[in-house]
């Protein structure tokens, strides 16, 4: 194996690209306290008009005499530039006040013991304030390293499955009766089997990735499992992680298999909202976030929509997962934490900047006190009238933990390769035999990942 080394020769180099940039950088308006996101919803969150009103930062100014600059930033130049100040020994760096985080990049920034983090421990402020128990615990656990909390979630975005209600009742199956994985595959199969014998052959009863394993990963984590836990501990040759592979590849495998019931789609597209619009997909993975994207994709869907709780395994599975994520955090460089916290709250925390999020977004709040807010409790005309926001929130009680950690990437990387291998056994071979393989790609996985993590430890 080729010798990885430790990282910090890549980071420095993304530090000095990173410094150029900021070298050529306008420089920004004199405020008190500065904010960076990378999300334009979240900056028109901040910076516009509430109702007609005033602006959350400028009523914050008000409260306060404090002034705020809201930063919009793409997403890598945020990552680059929050990686050069936390790699940076340059006291003048100018620090942001706060700094909205993804998923995805959250645990670089974690990577550090805790002690060296650079971003400020969240615990002390969240139980003085009594903020700790307004928010979803398992929520918080994809923010934190060994316990210490270092970001306050903006979401929950919990799991349902979506489905033409119109196609499946002219098929005369009810999908939401198949509470098992199992059974929903069979029920799958039947309305296909209708559908071809109604002249459309390739019609597919739900859309699944086939060369990218997020999907997968969402239900692992309904079985409660996370590839790499919070301290560390490796779990790519757990029994479930085999049994689940195995079963989501033979859901994937293609037309000449009497197994498959899904179609892929290109990830981060329109093109699955508009095949389930044509009806060449009929069901999809829906968290909160992806139903603003399903009306605005496809209108004519309005009516002929129906949302459930995902099918579960076996007692004890989660009837949910959560998919993607970001959180507001403090950098320890910043120059006045305590001013920081108490933006962070009103932004974040309190309901007038709860209430103007909603102006932007319809995604689930973190804040459970929030849930039972008229706004959530009516139906939707888009999905016939359902209350899909009740079934979201019910569901968001019940969302499994997700740990992120500096090897979560990585072992996320070695599942997708295991379900490509998985996904070509199936469609030459079957099922005949695939859980055993699923078990040894996943073995000689979990040994490379250990080799990689001791070799970075040298």
């Amino acid at each position: 194996m080729t010798h990885l080394g430790k990282p910090m020769g890549v980071l420095a180099l993304v530090a000095v690209a990173s410094g150029l940039a900021v070298l050529h950088r306008p420089p920004a308006p004199r405020t008190d306290l500065t904010v960076w996101v990378f999300t334009e919803d979240e900056a028109a969150t901040f910076r516009e008009p509430a109702g007609g009103g005033r602006s959350l930062i400028e009523q914050f100014r008000q409260n306060t005499g404090k002034s705020v600059h809201v930063e919009l930033l793409a997403q890598r130049a945020l990552d680059g530039r929050l990686m050069s100040l936390f790699l940076a020994d340059d006291p003048a760096a100018e620090a942001p006040d706060l700094v909205e985080i993804d998923l995805g990049s959250v645990a670089k920034f974690l990577r550090p013991p805790t002690s060296d983090i650079g971003l400020l421990a969240l615990n002390p402020y969240l139980e003085e304030s009594g903020d700790m128990q307004r928010l979803l615990p398992s929520r918080l656990v994809t923010w934190s390293k060994h316990g210490i909390i270092y970001g306050i979630p903006r979401d929950v975005h919990p799991v349902t499955l979506t489905y033409r209600n119109d196609l499946f009742d002219q098929a005369g199956v009810d999908l939401e009766s198949a509470g098992t994985w199992p059974r929903f595959q069979q029920a799958c199969l039947a309305f296909q089997s209708y559908w071809s014998a109604h002249g459309q052959p390739q019609r597919r009863a739900m859309e699944l990735y086939t060369t990218q394993s997020e999907e997968l990963l969402m239900i692992l984590l309904q079985r409660h499992i996370n590839l790499v836990d919070d301290n560390g501990g490796i779990h790519l040759t757990d029994p479930g992680v085999a049994q689940t592979v195995a079963f989501y590849a033979q859901l994937v495998a293609g037309p000449s298999q009497s197994t498959g019931i899904a179609a892929d789609t290109i990830p981060g597209t329109p093109f699955g909202y508009r095949d389930l619009a044509d009806g060449s997909i009929c069901a999809m993975f829906t968290p909160d976030w992806r139903t603003a994207y399903l009306k605005e994709y496809a209108p004519e869907l309005a009516g002929k929509l129906r949302m459930m709780p995902l099918p579960v395994f076996e007692a004890g599975d989660a009837p949910t997962s959560t998919w993607g994520g970001t959180m507001i955090g403090i950098p320890r460089a910043c120059k006045d934490p305590k001013a920081a916290w108490e933006l962070l709250r009103f932004l974040c925390l309190g309901r007038t900047g709860l209430e103007a999020r909603q102006a932007y977004s319809d995604i689930i709040p973190p804040v459970k006190e929030l849930w039972n807010d008229p706004i959530y409790q009516k139906g939707d005309p888009f999905f016939g009238g359902q209350a899909i926001d009740k079934l979201f929130i019910s569901l968001a009680r019940q969302i499994p933990s997700r740990c992120m950690t500096p090897l979560s990437i990585n072992a996320q990387s070695a599942l997708t390769l295991v379900l490509n291998k998985a996904v070509s056994y199936a469609n030459e071979r079957g099922t005949d035999g695939l859980q055993d393989a699923c078990a040894g790609w996943l073995k000689d996985a979990d040994a490379e990942l250990r080799e990689w993590l001791r070799q970075g430890e040298q």
